[in-house]
Formats: C-alpha cells, structure tokens, sequence
C-alpha cells in the first residue's frame, strides 16, 4: 500500500495547551514507548556529543542525558511551545550537559551551526517529515567522522489499511515508510553505510546510518 502524507496531529504540537497533553503524555508512556531505544543506545555506548531531532519536551533528552552521564546534548525541535516546556521541565542538574534549540531537519540553515555530532537520533519524527530525503541528507552532512544517525520509527504494515480507524496511531503507521522505500531514499543519497532492522512490535524500525 502506498504511504500517505502525515496528518494535521502534528499541528498540536505548535499549541501550549495541547503541547502540555502530549508532555503529560509522554510522562506516563517514555519506558514502555522507548525502552528498546534506550537498551540499544545503551549498548552502543557512544561518547561525545547528541544531537536530540524533534526532542519535544525533552524527557527522552533527561532520560539519555542520565543513562550517558558523559555526553553533552543538544535537543532540537521545530515548536517554540515544546522547547519552552522542555526548558521548564529541565532539572538544574543537567543544565550544564543539555541544551535546547529551534531548528528544522529539512532546513540546513536552522541546525548546520549547532556544530558536528558523535550520534545523532530521532524518535518518531520520520513519517512527520515533508521532505525525509533532505532531512537524513541534512543530518547526515553534521555527523563527525564514524559517527551514527540513528533513526527509531513506525513502519508501514500492509494489513492496517483493511482497519477502519481515524485514530493518530493508525495514521502515524499510514504515513510511514517500509524498509525497501527507505533503502531507495539512502541509495539515492549516496549513503551505503546503513542497516535497517524490524524491531518489536512489528511496526516498528531502526535505522542505523554509519558516516
């Protein structure tokens, strides 16, 4: 099945109050939502400098920040209302180690100054993309050296179609990517170091790019 552009859901997060339902949201759902993430990146152990893409309110930025007490992390979203939330909600503690910017994947001009990174990851924002293709390109051109782009997403599963449900789930699984339209898009670009692994559930991915 064809993958369709992702929904107006996006658009709550450029509202406070919404914006502070998602917060809440993510709360209560980071361990179960994330846990594979988390044992994977974990087991990486990758030291240097995070970029954190489409952060939110950055409680995936603390939970990193203390899982990789040595790094320092730069959390990046385009929503001025989730990034002053995510201010808001940063401990003093970590203060010296995380910081929190406005930038745009798809836009160079918005992240290129931010520097170059070690590993570079991002949560759920693939399917919400408009140009994906630029997007992993962008970020791909501030990975130092051996660094990692490491992409955790939903995968499209042929069968979801046949549900009849309007839900913001069913629609995020709609508008994401399979892994052989994601190897054309990495083709294309010229990157050749990458893996693609299903991961459990079995609409979920990660995608692994090695500069």
């Amino acid at each position: 099945m064809k993958r369709i552009a992702e929904f107006s859901q996006q658009d709550c997060y450029f509202n406070l109050d919404t914006s502070k339902e998602y917060l809440n949201e993510v709360k209560s759902s980071s361990q179960a939502r994330y846990s594979n993430f988390y044992m994977n990146l974990k087991r990486l152990n990758i030291k240097g400098r995070y970029l954190d893409v489409g952060c939110g309110p950055g409680i995936m930025t603390q939970k990193i920040a203390r899982q990789h007490p040595d790094v320092e992390i730069i959390g990046n979203d385009n929503s001025v209302e989730m990034l002053k939330l995510a201010r808001q909600e940063l401990p003093d503690d970590l203060k010296v180690r995380i910081r929190f910017t406005e930038g745009d994947a798809c836009n160079i001009d918005s992240i290129k100054e931010l520097g170059k990174f070690d590993l570079i990851y991002s949560t759920f924002t693939l399917h919400h993309w408009d140009e994906a293709e630029v997007a992993i390109r962008n970020l791909y051109s501030i990975l130092n050296n051996n660094g990692l782009l490491y992409i955790h997403d939903l995968k499209r599963v042929f069968w979801l179609y046949y549900i009849k449900s309007d839900s913001g789930f069913f629609k995020s699984i709609r508008a994401s990517y399979r892994p052989n339209e994601l190897k054309i898009m990495l083709n294309k670009i010229g990157i050749t170091n990458f893996s693609i692994k299903a991961i459990f559930p079995f609409f979920m991915q990660s995608i692994l790019i090695r500069k």
